[in-house]
């Protein structure tokens, strides 16, 4: 059985700048290059308790959320999606830079997740991703049961629900909350939360962001890390 790829839509910085670099030696993998990185030694954190408190955002790589990884339907070609990727970047100027902050949000019982996100509401942000859940979804396959059961539907709110089966991720739309995340589940104790609020407190340029493109990420196989296929520039 020929193995069935993912895309994603997501925003990143420029690999020459300082967030990208971070990021990704943080994550301890490089979605450009698709190398796998030194990750930063950190006081009080074990190597180890870092690789594991990072496995997650690892997989795919360093990001904000635009349209969440879809199979194709059946009928479209991976070009077809490059070209309608292609023309919803031009539509769209840049923007930024703009200041983020370092979130702890909650990730199930007694758990939380580490990320950074927006200071303040960014109206061109908001208005890309709009864009993006609806000019795209055609292209998206139906989620599968099993696609479904993992995005815990009973655990959603009703109009996440609606998003979830009108687009195939809840947090979308009117529910769309930006972040880059850093972290998979940790305790809300854990000490890499102080680390990594003390490393950004040091490196203040690692909280400004200006978004210049649009990536397209593949995952070529289950399993596998997403890594970037196509970055489109803004209204280029």
């Amino acid at each position: 059985m020929i193995p069935e790829p993912r895309f994603a839509i997501y925003l990143a910085p420029e690999p020459h700048e300082a967030l990208w670099q971070f990021g990704s030696a943080w994550l301890g993998y490089d979605a450009e290059t698709r190398a796998d990185l030194r990750q930063p030694c950190l006081a009080g954190v074990a190597p180890e308790a870092l690789r594991e408190a990072t496995a997650h955002p690892r997989l795919y790589g360093l990001h904000i959320t635009l349209k969440a990884p879809f199979r194709l339907v059946d009928g479209f070609s991976v070009t077809e999606l490059e070209h309608v990727v292609e023309d919803l970047a031009r539509r769209h100027d840049p923007f930024g830079p703009f200041q983020l902050v370092l979130e702890a949000r909650k990730a199930g019982e007694n758990e939380i997740f580490l990320c950074l996100a927006p200071a303040e509401q960014q109206v061109a942000l908001h208005r890309l991703e709009a864009d993006a859940v609806v000019a795209l979804d055609s292209f998206r396959a139906p989620l599968t049961p099993a696609e479904m059961a993992r995005r815990k539907p009973d655990r959603l709110g009703r109009r996440e629900r609606a998003y979830l089966e009108s687009y195939g991720y809840p947090h979308v739309l009117d529910a769309f909350r930006p972040h880059i995340s850093l972290t998979g589940p940790i305790s809300p104790d854990a000490p890499l939360r102080d680390a990594l609020a003390e490393r950004l407190a040091a490196e203040p340029e690692l909280l400004r962001l200006s978004i210049h493109s649009m990536l397209l990420f593949e995952q070529p196989e289950p399993g596998a890390r997403f890594h970037i296929r196509q970055r489109y520039l803004l209204g280029a």
